[in-house]
């Protein structure tokens, strides 16, 4: 089954949205001769042998499986100190905790945020075997990402909504106008979306107690998964505060939990920067701690709404979307009947 990207005027089989119109335009590409030069991208989607311990997902099924083409953006570049390479751990800390507080860390990350939620993404059904053909693509650059969505997956975070992936970049050139990726086999994991249960899990703050997710049943609870060498985390922070403090009064808990590789390291820099909301360690990220992975977080910080019954309300909050994510809940659940 083929499926043709119309880049340039005329219908599409695949309807992109307003925004990857207007991508798909700027990135449109003329020949010397005057017309469009296109080329092709096939392969074929493959489930893997086992599934991973601990995997929600069940049985999947090839076809409910799709592949995103995803086209490359440029980010801006973070201006950081010619000697950051040779800096300590401590010295980089001191820096990024006084750049996050500048204007020009500010324009920076408003420019990576919309270079990240602009650059252009189509999605294709795929044929029963899993195989698929994309043609009418520009000669560029773009990353082949096959996935099995969640069913509630929605907008250009299809991957990271996904039960199933693999990746692949590819250019596509004069030379190599038509490029077979191959068999993609997919890599689960687990994905929770909003109205589904919240994985449990637990920490410990640093007094050395035990905390748990189950600690706060009956609350609105915003959990942070972050880490010290994370600058956007960091940045995170005074949002986070300003959230805990404007709903205090609203059945809300906010918690940090750290995913650092050794527990000393948020503990000094909680010291230096206390928070004015919950703290805990749950372990090194990607290492032994099980929590992401049940959760199916691929890179921090990732910012999460939870419900007084346990359910995701939201998930991938950042900025002034943390905020607005409660206040949309705190009203919802205030409104009288």
């Amino acid at each position: 089954m083929q499926y043709l990207i119309q880049i340039l005027l005329g219908s599409l089989l695949v309807t992109p949205t307003a925004a990857d119109d207007k991508a798909a335009s700027a990135q449109q590409a003329t020949s010397p001769s005057g017309g469009t030069e296109t080329g092709t991208i096939k392969g074929q989607i493959v489930l893997p042998s086992k599934t991973p311990e601990g995997f929600r997902g069940g049985a999947l099924s090839l076809k409910n499986a799709i592949v995103v083409i995803e086209g490359m953006y440029r980010g801006p570049r973070m201006n950081r100190p010619d000697n950051y390479r040779e800096m300590s751990r401590d010295e980089r800390e001191a820096w990024a905790e006084k750049y996050r507080r500048t204007d020009e860390y500010k324009e920076y990350d408003r420019k990576r945020r919309e270079a990240y939620e602009n650059r252009p993404v189509w999605k294709f059904p795929v044929d029963a075997d899993g195989s698929f053909t994309v043609k009418g693509l520009k000669l560029a650059r773009y990353n082949v990402i096959p996935v099995i969505p969640h069913p509630a997956a929605t907008g250009k975070e299809m991957a990271d909504q996904s039960w199933g992936s693999a990746f692949r970049q590819i250019v596509l050139s004069e030379e190599r106008k038509s490029i077979d990726v191959g068999r993609m086999e997919l890599k689960l994991k687990n994905v929770v979306m909003p109205g589904d249960v919240a994985p449990s899990w637990t920490a410990t703050d640093y007094d050395g107690n035990t905390i748990r997710s189950s600690d706060f049943h009956g609350k609105y609870v915003v959990v942070d998964f972050w880490a010290t060498w994370c600058i956007p985390c960091i940045a995170e922070i005074p949002r986070l505060e300003a959230v805990s403090r404007r709903f205090a009064g609203d059945n809300l808990q906010v918690i940090g939990l750290s995913l650092d590789d050794d527990q000393k390291l948020p503990g000094k820099f909680l010291q230096k920067r206390p928070t004015a909301y919950l703290q805990g360690y749950l372990g090194a990220f990607h290492g032994g701690e099980s929590t992401t992975r049940d959760f199916g977080i691929n890179s921090v910080p990732s910012i999460w709404l939870i419900g007084p019954d346990g359910r995701v309300i939201a998930r991938g909050l950042s900025g002034e979307k943390i905020r607005a994510a409660v206040e949309t809940a705190v009203k919802l659940s205030a409104a009288p009947e």
